[in-house]
């Protein structure tokens, strides 16, 4: 029965038509690398994968239409030698197993994974994350880097700190004066979800393409660039290329993590100028919103509880890839009695509790904050059915 059930399954995946998912994007290898593999990056789960030149070719002949047979067929035509069938059977289940081959008009039931903290959201970041761009970014970086490469330069970088201390400067003396502005926006109505969002977003959109100039300056390709709202609340990213990545020192990797951070303070910086020797009227009230909202969204990606900057640098300083999800593995084995205790340092064991109770504490806290800031729109909703407002 077993083996009938096995000839079966076999017999069907020769007579499947797969396609090489059109969304896929293929990297190959950077001039003078040794290891001439090309990387596919799957856009949908954040995971990247190795296929040599000919298993790519071979990859690629999978168009919806060609049975495995007529995939060994063309790829024996194109390298003008004999392709057994059976490396193609076995490409083609390494390929299914990848996620990488699909039937052209199934529906595509892929679970989402956080690659860092190694967990499955399920059906939640379907439904509550709300795009609002994402992009292959290659190009457009490489048309703003020829003409705005001067942005990666220390004199720029010091400019830019000059800036900042100007801002505290100016901000200490008339803190008082700053946040009757920023009540009298936000406390007045609902009227600043109409500044607070869009500014907040553009904010989160310099804050990544500081990230990917800084990749671009040390010549690290950017395989997905973008924001969304989630949970209610402003989020962004620009992944790198891995193996690009982890072939520039770490000294690199740290600035290209800092070049995010000092965008968004460069951002509130110029907000606070602004207000402060900027015209009254509309200006006035974007410049306050801007100091504030690129302040405020800044704040989780400086806590290593949350998957933003901080802890990307820890995992940087500590000389830990994937800190999270190994620190969650151990956790497990500790838990199921498999893990050998003596091959982790002290500190090691240390640091994996001090991520794990990080990493649950800021996920309670997305949830509180969540459930707060319902409760914040409920007096919006209220406003915009009942045309009350309730301070």
């Amino acid at each position: 029965m077993t083996l009938q059930v096995e000839n079966n399954a076999l017999a069907a995946a020769r007579q499947a038509r797969l396609s090489f998912r059109p969304e896929l994007r293929v990297y190959d290898s950077r001039p003078g690398e040794a290891d001439r593999r090309y990387t596919v990056y799957d856009p949908v789960t954040d995971l990247s994968y190795f296929l040599g030149p000919r298993e790519l070719m071979i990859a690629r002949l999978f168009d919806g239409r060609r049975s495995v047979a007529d995939v060994a067929a063309c790829a024996a035509g194109e390298l003008h030698s004999e392709v057994p069938l059976q490396k193609v059977e076995a490409l083609q289940n390494r390929l299914m197993q990848y996620g990488l081959l699909e039937e052209p008009g199934s529906a595509r039931h892929r679970r989402v994974r956080d690659p860092a903290a190694g967990i499955s959201y399920g059906p939640l970041k379907s439904l509550l994350m709300v795009p609002v761009l994402r992009i292959d970014p290659g190009v457009f970086l490489d048309r703003l880097y020829r003409r705005f490469a001067w942005l990666c330069t220390p004199a720029f970088v010091g400019v830019g700190l000059a800036v900042m201390l100007l801002a505290i400067a100016v901000l200490l003396p008339a803190g008082g004066d700053f946040l009757g502005d920023a009540g009298a926006i936000y406390g007045n109505g609902p009227h600043w979800l109409l500044w607070h969002y869009p500014v907040v977003v553009v904010s989160i959109l310099l804050h990544e393409v500081g990230h990917a100039l800084a990749c671009r300056h040390y010549r690290v390709r950017i395989t997905d660039f973008g924001v969304a709202v989630y949970l209610l609340l402003a989020t962004g990213w620009a992944r790198p290329l891995q193996r690009d990545w982890e072939s520039i020192p770490r000294s690199q990797r740290l600035v290209a993590i800092a070049m995010g951070p000092y965008v968004s303070l460069l951002f509130a910086a110029a907000g606070v100028l602004l207000w402060r020797w900027g015209p009254e009227g509309v200006l006035h009230t974007a410049a306050v919103v801007a100091a504030v909202s690129s302040t405020l969204a800044l704040i989780p990606t400086l806590l290593p509880m949350f998957n933003g900057d901080a802890y990307l640098a820890l995992t940087e300083m500590a000389g830990v890839p994937r800190l999270r999800q190994r620190a969650f593995r151990y956790a497990k084995l500790l838990c199921t009695g498999g893990c050998q205790e003596e091959h982790l340092s002290r500190g090691r064991k240390w640091l994996y509790a001090f991520v794990i109770f990080a990493a649950v504490a800021g996920w309670l806290a997305v949830w509180a904050l969540l459930v707060y800031m319902v409760l914040l729109v409920l007096p919006v909703i209220e406003y915009l059915f009942l045309g009350t407002w309730n301070r």
